[in-house]
């Protein structure tokens, strides 16, 4: 998985282009990308996504990434 991957997923959740997802949508993510267990009590700061701040944390886990991506 790629930077391009990474903003095509962005991109998919921030429908209205406003440029920040919700943090229900950035935690749905990382779940989705197995970087993210449901155990893990993620804080909600109160602040939307941002892309810079969704790709920081898919890139603290290139391990899992790699994994996630093997599967398809």
């Amino acid at each position: 998985m790629d930077n391009s991957n990474i903003v095509a997923m962005f991109e998919m959740m921030d429908s209205s282009g406003r440029g920040t997802i919700s943090f229900v949508q950035y935690k749905e993510a990382l779940k989705t990308l197995g970087l993210c267990t449901e155990d893990e009590d993620l804080q909600d700061d109160g602040h939307k996504i941002t892309l810079d701040k969704f790709k920081e944390e898919v890139c603290i886990h290139p391990a899992s990434l790699q994994a996630f991506a093997r599967k398809f």
